[in-house]
């Protein structure tokens, strides 16, 4: 059985990886398919501002399962490559129309909203503690977005 978790912990960095390079190169899309400057600033900044906790993430990861830092480096490197192929790949599906534009927007949108609601709720919720705090915080977060969504401004076409 120590054989098992042992394989277990060994493969978890690498499972791992394989999530956060989808995950770049669907950030990657979002940020290639908008057209507007300060649209894609925003979105630059916040890619950036959580690339560093994936990294981190990862590199504990790989710490925890033992794995030779060479190995690392080199996953890290290939890590890093995901997000500015996902850019490319926005960009060249950009040029393609709205529809497509729509579609590259939707599905890396949608991945966003799935890892929120499937992974990351769904694993604050299961753990104990302060459950009523999280779920006001959790409505207060919901609200917000919903409240900003109506603020912006709706685009008019001519």
């Amino acid at each position: 059985m120590n054989t098992i978790t042992n394989e277990k912990n060994k493969l978890t960095p690498y499972v791992l990886l394989i999530a956060l390079s989808l995950h770049g190169i669907f950030e990657g899309i979002a940020l290639g398919v908008i057209n507007n400057n300060s649209e894609c600033i925003i979105l630059f900044v916040a890619i950036l501002a959580h690339k560093w906790a994936e990294s981190f993430a990862l590199g504990i990861s790989f710490y925890n399962a033992g794995i030779q830092t060479r190995i690392f480096i080199e996953m890290l490197i290939i890590f890093t490559f995901f997000t500015p192929v996902g850019i490319l790949i926005g960009m060249y599906f950009s040029k393609s129309g709205l529809l497509m534009e729509g579609i590259m927007l939707s599905i890396s949108s949608g991945t966003f909203v799935y890892v929120s609601t499937s992974e990351i709720i769904v694993e604050e919720f299961s753990s104990k503690g302060s459950k009523y705090l999280k779920f006001f915080i959790y409505l207060i977060g919901g609200f917000l977005t919903v409240f900003l969504n109506i603020l912006e401004p709706l685009p008019i076409s001519k």
